[in-house]
């Protein structure tokens, strides 16, 4: 008898940290997607691939526009992605190449201010390498990218998810704008695995049910078949 009133405790105690924890996460649009897996799946726009040449949040820019001194400066690119610079104005240059840059500031430039201007970018110092994965991972920190790596990729870099990660609305922000990432969903084979670019954050949640009934005693071998912790 003792025990059957333990057990309906502990599951008023689960049921109540579920009600407190639903909803309370930030909202996301889910992160685009270059195909859908299943035809239940709506297809979305590419991301884009990971090239190594892209330009990233934070990176160090020297411009120079030829025979033009004044125009000429270093600029850092914004968590925006975006710089800003005398006569053009504010330029979106993450996930550019420089190459790409170079021909935007130019026609910026051309189209009222001079003819023909010769335009060079160079990236002095490059955050372009560099993912970072944090939150209910098993070793969080910063890992170099190199060639195309995906979401499940970059948390395998961490040593995966701990057991008490949401693999249900992991957070990847790019550029400063925060998208979902369905976990699941990939694993299932639902959606594709999106490709993550240079400069990209990874945060996987961590389940506050999970949490309270780690501190409440350790009652996960009880509650598992229930379905309580998911």
């Amino acid at each position: 008898m003792k025990n059957a009133w333990k057990l309906l405790l502990t599951l008023m105690f689960s049921a109540s940290v579920v009600a407190c924890s639903s909803g309370a996460g930030p909202q996301y649009e889910t992160l685009p997607s270059s195909m859908a897996v299943s035809s239940a799946v709506k297809p979305m726009a590419p991301v884009g691939r990971s090239a190594s040449d892209a330009i990233s949040p934070q990176d160090l820019l020297e411009i120079e526009v030829f025979k033009v001194p004044d125009l000429s400066k270093e600029v850092r690119v914004d968590e925006g992605g975006n710089i800003t610079l005398p006569l053009v104005g504010t330029v979106r240059a993450a996930g550019l190449s420089p190459s790409k840059l170079e021909s935007l500031i130019a026609s910026r430039l051309e189209k009222d201010y001079m003819n023909n201007p010769q335009v060079n970018v160079l990236v002095k110092e490059s955050n372009s390498n560099n993912i970072t994965v944090g939150g209910a991972v098993n070793t969080p920190g910063i890992y170099p990218l190199t060639g195309d790596v995906t979401v499940t990729q970059a948390i395998a870099m961490a040593q995966g998810t701990n057991r008490l990660a949401v693999k249900d609305r992991i957070t990847l922000t790019r550029n400063g704008k925060p998208w979902t990432v369905p976990l699941e969903a990939i694993n299932q084979g639902k959606v594709e695995d999106p490709l993550v670019l240079a400069g990209d954050k990874i945060f996987v949640p961590t389940s506050g049910t999970k949490e309270a009934l780690q501190d409440f005693g350790g009652l996960g071998g009880i509650l598992s078949p229930f379905g309580l912790l998911r």
